[in-house]
């Protein structure tokens, strides 16, 4: 039979209480001869119990067998603490790290696909920049066309109206490139006549002049596009003092050209196809505020078709272009519209006694 570490204890604790019984005695009712015989006992007691200790240590240590279950015991609930608080704490971390990178991840993405959406949209503005671009270049290239038609009654028929600030309106047709004064009034076509099948259709296709019309040269007060010059004194002064004068174009340009400080020699040689007079000059004779009213009546032909003529949009079949100029010392401006302005044309020149005139 062998005892584990269990009967061990249990026969070492049961040896060990009924020696104490059996030696407990009292020293004053005992003989002395009682008396030896009860430490004899004890002291074999004692020699058994070393024996029993000693051969047990002997063989194996009784003490780490005996606390071994309880020290594999207490080992395995702290390995499954342990591992529980392990599996615990990387649960927590991958729920941490899931928290921290998932946001990043997300801002990542985030800046990537705004970045390429952002080159998506500049790329596209770009292209429509372009487009527009030349849609814009396009577009003035047709404008400046059916402007320059009008302005010299080519492919049709040109009346021009041309008021100032200081003095009557007067009264213009233009054929060809040729300028015609009506000392009259001029006669409109009416709608639905110019169209119509009657024998006497062709008097009422283009407008005429019931008066006198009389050749004559471009109205000095009208033009299209303007060169500023501040130009040096010749002669020497005792004020130094640099004289302004103006280039008058009858072409089209979209910006107004200036030159500062220069020569007289520069204006002849950059006013090209243009009249130059000076600012004064061009004041006294035409004044602040000049407008000029353009009404054209394109021929029918198949040349005439090549001109931009959905702005020809009057009852009569005509097309509106007003040109207005404001010349001072402070300011130029310029007003173009490629319709009929009337509230334009009334508060613009609006002190002269001439503007409420009618033809």
């Amino acid at each position: 039979m062998v005892l584990n570490n269990y009967d061990w204890w249990a026969l070492i604790t049961v040896f060990i209480n009924s020696a104490r019984n059996n030696m407990q005695f009292d020293v004053y009712s005992r003989s002395k001869a009682t008396q030896g015989s009860y430490c004899t006992m004890e002291v074999i007691c004692v020699q058994l119990f070393i024996f029993l200790l000693t051969s047990r240590i002997s063989r194996s240590d009784w003490v780490s067998e005996w606390m071994s279950p309880i020290e594999d015991q207490l080992g395995i609930a702290q390995r499954r603490f342990d591992g529980e608080s392990m599996i615990s704490q990387i649960n927590q971390d991958e729920e941490t790290m899931k928290t921290t990178l998932e946001p990043n991840m997300s801002k990542e993405m985030s800046v990537v696909n705004l970045k390429i959406k952002l080159d998506q949209t500049m790329r596209t503005a770009k292209v429509l920049a372009e487009t527009l671009k030349i849609q814009i270049r396009d577009l003035v290239a047709r404008e400046t066309m059916l402007k320059e038609a009008i302005t010299d009654g080519r492919l049709g028929v040109t009346t021009l109206t041309v008021s100032t600030m200081s003095q009557v309106p007067r009264s213009y047709i233009i054929r060809d490139g040729r300028w015609t004064l009506c000392n009259g009034m001029i006669q409109f076509p009416v709608a639905g006549q110019a169209s119509s099948t009657n024998l006497f259709n062709g008097l009422f296709s283009e407008p005429r002049c019931i008066g006198r019309e009389v050749v004559t040269l471009q109205d000095p007060c009208v033009f299209n596009s303007v060169i500023k010059y501040d130009v040096i004194p010749s002669t020497r002064a005792a004020e130094y003092t640099e004289e302004e004068f103006l280039c008058l174009k009858p072409t089209f340009n979209t910006t107004l050209e200036r030159y500062m400080s220069v020569t007289k020699e520069i204006v002849n040689d950059t006013c090209k196809d243009g009249a130059v007079r000076s600012l004064a000059e061009t004041n006294l004779e035409c004044g602040v505020r000049i407008l000029s009213e353009y009404s054209f009546y394109p021929r029918k032909s198949s040349a005439a078709a090549t001109l931009p003529l959905e702005y020809c949009i009057e009852q009569d079949g005509s097309c509106k272009l007003i040109v207005a100029w404001h010349v001072s010392n402070a300011s130029i401006e310029n007003f173009e519209f490629l319709k009929n302005e009337n509230n334009f044309k009334k508060y613009f020149i609006k002190s002269g006694p001439y503007i409420e005139h009618i033809i």
